[in-house]
């Protein structure tokens, strides 16, 4: 016993500093993660595994939620809609996509002509708090449980929307509606684009009053070059005409004041440059 004594002193010389490391060692230490499966499920991934995976999600995508708008612009990953797009070829036939994040991330995304949103949830439709609020900024005094459609059209403006197809559908939209999609997905590929649309810096063909639900004042000009047969007007409040022209006209810009109405047929998206 004395000498096996004698090797455990040669071999530990500071037993207290050893018993310390020990000590610190052990309170410091942290249970591996591990990946456990059980029957009929896939397996779990680390918080490690989750937290890489989030890095690498689409832009404006976040874990999941109870429905679209989680937060201000998370895709809808819920399950409760679906997205049927069409694309600029009328050969290829419509893709149908499961949710916003899906259909943003689409090596087809830049060849998509527009997309239908649709609900795929329980009936009747309970919106959450999130979808509540697009619903009241869309349609003020709307009863939020009646105000699915006007919640599809949201979602349906905030997927994809060509510049060959953003003057009619962006154009007919209220200023209401496109504050609402702004406000639903600011994180969408074309976020900004649809903050223009609602905001008044941007108008389509048909008539724009420059008023606080319509236009901004300012020098505007088309954005592309339009195709034969553009012709638009700006007339005063009065309703006199102050300038009239066609494509090559528009793309110089014109200027609008308040109370002008920009009337406007087969020219384009207009667009504030000053």
């Amino acid at each position: 016993m004395a000498t096996m004594e004698v090797e455990v002193t040669m071999r530990t010389p500071y037993p207290a500093a050893a018993a310390l490391l020990l000590l610190i060692a052990g309170c410091s230490g942290a249970p591996t993660p591990s990946t456990t499966t059980t029957p009929g499920s896939s397996a779990s991934a680390s918080p490690t595994a989750a937290a890489s995976s989030r890095a690498t999600a689409a832009p404006g995508a976040t874990e999941s939620g109870e429905g679209s708008g989680q937060g201000a612009g998370a895709p809808d990953d819920s399950g409760r809609f679906s997205y049927a797009c069409s694309s600029l070829n009328e050969a290829v036939p419509d893709v149908t996509y499961t949710s916003l994040a899906e259909v943003w991330t689409s090596t087809e995304y830049v060849r998509l002509a527009s997309c239908t949103a649709n609900y795929e949830g329980p009936v009747p439709f309970e919106p959450t708090e999130d979808e509540a609020r697009i619903i009241s900024i869309a349609e003020p005094g709307l009863t939020p449980s009646e105000g699915l459609d006007t919640y599809l059209t949201a979602l349906a403006l905030c997927t994809r929307v060509s510049d060959e197809a953003a003057s009619e559908l962006f154009g007919r939209s209220s200023r209401q509606m496109l504050q609402a999609a702004s406000e639903l997905c600011p994180r969408a590929p074309q976020g900004r684009i649809i903050e223009f649309w609602a905001s008044g810096e941007r108008a389509g063909d048909g008539e724009y009053a420059v008023a606080n639900d319509g236009l901004v004042p300012g020098k505007f000009h088309l954005r592309k070059t339009p195709p034969e047969g553009c012709t638009w007007s700006v007339s005063a409040a009065d309703g006199s005409t102050k300038a009239r022209g066609g494509a090559a006209e528009g793309q110089s810009g014109i200027l609008l004041e308040e109370k002008d109405v920009l009337t406007s047929d087969k020219c384009g998206i207009w667009e504030k440059i000053e």
